[in-house]
């Protein structure tokens, strides 16, 4: 009996990993406790993908993230954390020529991004606990060449993205995991010079220089995820979902503490 149990939960698991890697979310937010200990540490790997659409200029915006996470406990209910990794990430129907003429804009690779934030426990009963975490995270300036005909063509510079991500978390102790839900916040903003060039008669040159900006001010979600040991290693495994202005993800990562 207990050995059909074990099967399913594994089989579940392993279907919600699955489902979780391939669908999007944007911020890890995790569960009310902190992953170090007072003045102790924790490391770990992290996976997340996002696609929703960034108000008020309705854009859709489609990103990756992999990371390495650190964090050092401040205390038994605080900590502060950083993620350093590669970050892919795409603008759909971006629309920068002239009406109508929309075209999709990507990075090249997985650029690098660093992010800082805090996460802490305010409040513990029994089962339940409730807690705070917020993240701030800044991503590599983009470069991209959009040839619209054989005598125009356009620049996108991009500055650094940057992001703010926080989450109020619920959490109950179920066996020896936690289960943890709660709304989060999402705030976006990038912005980019438009070069335009154009091929005249006698191949004469006009230039001209624009901006386009990127904003997400607020976005507002919902997530819900599920911590557990894993192994005899000291080993945690989290899994996360979540929805956000006309999108839907997930997250995954793995650490220790110490």
């Amino acid at each position: 009996m207990a050995r059909a149990f074990t099967s399913r939960m594994s089989c579940v698991s392993l279907t919600l990993l699955v489902f979780l890697i391939s669908s999007t979310a944007w911020a890890q937010i995790g569960p009310p406790q902190p992953r170090a200990p007072s003045g102790g540490y924790s490391l770990g790997v992290g996976l997340h993908n996002v696609q929703s659409r960034w108000s008020p200029y309705d854009y859709t915006i489609a990103r990756n993230r992999v990371y390495i996470e650190g964090s050092h406990g401040l205390g038994d209910c605080l900590e502060i954390f950083s993620r350093v990794g590669g970050s892919n990430w795409v603008i759909n129907d971006i629309e920068t020529l002239q009406p109508g003429m929309i075209r999709d804009v990507s990075s090249d690779g997985y650029p690098l991004f660093a992010s800082g934030g805090l996460r802490g426990m305010c409040w513990e009963c029994d089962n339940w606990s409730i807690g705070l975490s917020l993240e701030a995270a800044v991503y590599s300036g983009m470069e991209e060449t959009v040839r619209w005909s054989f005598d125009r063509y356009q620049e996108l510079l991009f500055d650094p993205t940057v992001e703010i991500n926080a989450g109020l978390s619920v959490g109950y102790c179920l066996e020896r995991g936690i289960v943890y839900s709660g709304p989060l916040l999402h705030l976006g903003y990038a912005r980019a010079d438009v070069r335009t060039h154009i091929f005249g008669p006698n191949w004469t040159v006009e230039d001209s220089i624009d901006a386009v900006t990127i904003r997400d001010k607020p976005g507002w979600g919902w997530f819900l995820g599920w911590q557990r040991p894993i192994g005899e290693w000291g080993w945690n495994l989290q899994l996360e979902g979540s929805v956000l202005n006309e999108g839907f993800g997930g997250a995954i990562s793995c650490f220790k503490a110490w």
